[in-house]
């Protein structure tokens, strides 16, 4: 299978990075507010820090990217289809979004909605992983299921981390910092092949 000119894939992988840290920015900075502790407001004003130095690198990428010579190679049939196929894969993972809260709103489980549906997001990195051809997501898939299955199994109902209980804001707290690292990742790769094909346009 072809693999997408460097500037494209650079492109997309700096965006997925950038949307996976406003994930991770969610996760983090509503379970650090519902602790409310002391030490949670140190770490809230780190990770506003930190996930603005992510976004920040995200830019930095993608103007790197853009500035690259588009190809003038005609995209394949199989890169035709990423889109329909990620449009496809979000509206399966909203549908599993309705059916699964629906569920536990009908029996007043509310507890495990932050769990169930970090699972769903776990689930849906499976396929995005070949999609896109980024196998790290299938690791981040795989901690996004884990993360919540471990703190339900391992961790009391009624165990509370500051003022929220731990169901809430554990799951939550893991999988953020698995998107950001993630998003880092992502954000790595994307600019070595900046540089690469910076290097490879300078010798042709």
């Amino acid at each position: 299978m072809k693999m997408p000119s460097g500037r494209q894939r650079s492109i997309g992988l700096a965006g997925g990075a950038l949307w996976l840290i406003a994930i991770s920015a969610v996760f983090v900075i509503w379970s650090l507010l519902a602790i409310g502790t002391p030490i949670a407001t140190a770490v809230l004003v780190a990770t506003f820090v930190l996930l603005g130095a992510l976004v920040a690198a995200g830019i930095v990428v993608i103007r790197a990217a853009l500035s690259l010579p588009a190809s003038i190679v005609p995209r394949t049939l199989e890169e035709q289809k990423i889109g329909r196929r990620f449009a496809w894969v979000v509206g399966a993972e909203m549908v599993a979004f309705a059916v699964v809260n629906s569920v536990i709103g009908a029996t007043g489980n509310y507890e495990l909605m932050p769990s169930v549906n970090l699972i769903v997001v776990g689930i849906h990195f499976f396929p995005l992983a070949q999609i896109f051809r980024v196998p790290r997501y299938h690791v981040t898939g795989l901690l996004f299921c884990v993360i919540p299955i471990v703190t339900l199994l391992t961790i009391s109902k009624q165990f509370a981390v500051g003022h929220a209980l731990a169901w809430y804001v554990v799951p939550s707290l893991g999988c953020g910092l698995v998107a950001s690292l993630t998003a880092a990742a992502g954000l790595l790769e994307a600019w070595q092949l900046v540089s690469e094909s910076r290097s490879s346009t300078s010798k042709s």
